[in-house]
């Protein structure tokens, strides 16, 4: 398994395709990062499901 697999999602502001790089070492993880095009913090969630991830976002409610 490669420990920093990257994967693709959409922005839930400006629904732009984004790259995220996961750190598969921390396991299950949820964390905020900014979106690289607009810039507003998205809520990702990470989990490994047979070492392969599963990724979803989602918007933060301020």
């Amino acid at each position: 398994m490669d420990l920093q697999p990257e994967v693709s999602v959409q922005c839930p502001y400006c629904w732009e395709t984004i790259d995220l790089l996961l750190d598969a070492s921390a396991g299950t993880q949820e964390y905020i990062e900014d979106c690289s095009v607009c810039c507003r913090p998205i809520i990702v969630h990470v989990s490994f499901l047979y070492d392969e991830p599963e990724v979803w976002v989602e918007p933060e409610m301020d």
